[in-house]
């Protein structure tokens, strides 16, 4: 049983890790950027101490009284869940049956009891990002409850569209919504095959970005906050990105969302900090370096540049010294520091740059996994 006084814990036996910094090696670097890498920087090395990082680690959970306009119940935070959605993909990638079945064993008890607590009865656009966990956990282990639970969130996440943009009633048009909303709806397509759903994620891409995008590339929080805040954007980036690995590029809004991402990227490329990260209000020079948001873009970038969607001449250095720059920040713990904590609007610029920051947040740990898949994969896959 899925117990909150008896929490299940996998915990995986580790060796000694290797602790040679973290530092780019001297020389030329090879012709698509992402090859060169000392054996510790390399996103085999670096993908499976943050993966088996995440199964000695507690659960992260929502408090309620966290949402306080919303009877929520004390479920699985969505930083763990696109934590271990980057697990589950590096599993996959790197071929790795043990650590496979070790996530699976931490998440199956969700399923096994059907009335778990830890699954969200509040269906907010941060609730139904749980389904990346549960379709990704279907697509590679074949447990139809899986399939369910996560099609059963985002079925209902476009019951009743708002009657005046047609998008899901979910949208707030905060830059979060991007990922927790259009991410999803693609790995729902990638995993069905069915195009509703990226179709859905596209138009909500669309919306967001004729709304919040700035002529500087950059993406507002919400409407009515005037800052760049880093994780926002770098949710936006990571989403946009989901959306154009699974639209078709003969779908009509494929050359605009690809607009969007193009000009987004070339509003950040000069933002960034000659350690390869970028900043907590990304425009602001006096701001601290932020990991989460520095693993989001670099995500992005990496991606962008196998896919051609970006020059590699151009971006192919900048994805290098961001991936660099982010593993630079993980301790010999495997925790990865400065992770700004989850952050609403805030009416000034104090109110970001006051933010607490943390040390081996799920919001920090998640994007490192997902570069480190984007460096293994070839292309779209």
């Amino acid at each position: 049983m899925f117990q909150k006084k008896n929490r299940l814990m996998v915990v995986v036996g580790v060796g000694a890790l290797l602790g040679a910094s973290l530092v780019a090696k001297a020389g030329t670097i090879d012709a698509d950027y992402f090859s060169d890498f000392s054996e510790e920087q390399s996103p085999e090395v670096v993908g499976k101490r943050v993966a088996r990082k995440l199964l000695k680690s507690k659960h992260k959970l929502v408090i309620p009284r966290s949402y306080p306009r919303m009877l929520v119940n004390e479920s699985l935070h969505y930083a763990e869940i696109c934590a271990a959605w980057g697990a589950l993909g590096f599993a996959e990638l790197s071929h790795d049956r043990n650590l496979l079945l070790n996530l699976e064993l931490r998440y199956r008890p969700i399923v096994d009891e059907e009335d778990s607590d830890y699954i969200p009865k509040s269906y907010h656009g941060d609730f139904t990002a749980s389904a990346h966990l549960y379709l990704k956990l279907y697509q590679l282990r074949g447990d139809k409850r899986f399939y369910r639970l996560g099609m059963g969130m985002i079925e209902k996440q476009w019951e009743n569209p708002n009657p005046a943009d047609g998008l899901t009633w979910q949208a707030r048009y905060w830059n979060d919504d991007v990922f927790m909303i259009g991410s999803v709806n693609a790995l729902a397509t990638r995993v069905t095959g069915d195009q509703t759903h990226v179709n859905n994620a596209a138009r909500l891409v669309d919306a967001y970005m004729r709304v919040l995008q700035h002529d500087n590339g950059l993406v507002s929080h919400t409407p009515h906050v005037p800052f760049y805040w880093g994780r926002g954007i770098g949710w936006t980036a990571a989403g946009v990105t989901e959306v154009l690995r699974t639209l078709p590029e003969d779908h009509p809004l494929y050359k605009d969302i690809l607009g969007y991402y193009q000009k987004m990227m070339a509003g950040l490329l000069p933002l960034q900090t000659e350690n390869g990260r970028w900043r907590q209000l990304v425009d602001q020079p006096d701001a601290w370096e932020e990991s989460s948001c520095t693993g989001m873009f670099t995500y992005a970038m990496i991606t962008g540049v196998k896919n051609g969607w970006l020059d590699a001449e151009t971006y192919g250095p900048a994805a290098r010294n961001g991936w660099l720059g982010l593993i630079s920040m993980i301790n010999e713990n495997d925790e990865i520091r400065d992770v700004c904590i989850g952050t609403n609007e805030q009416k000034t610029k104090e109110g970001y740059m006051k933010r607490k920051r943390l040390l081996g947040d799920f919001h920090g740990q998640a994007p490192v996994m997902w570069c480190a898949n984007a460096l293994l994969r070839e292309s779209r896959k």
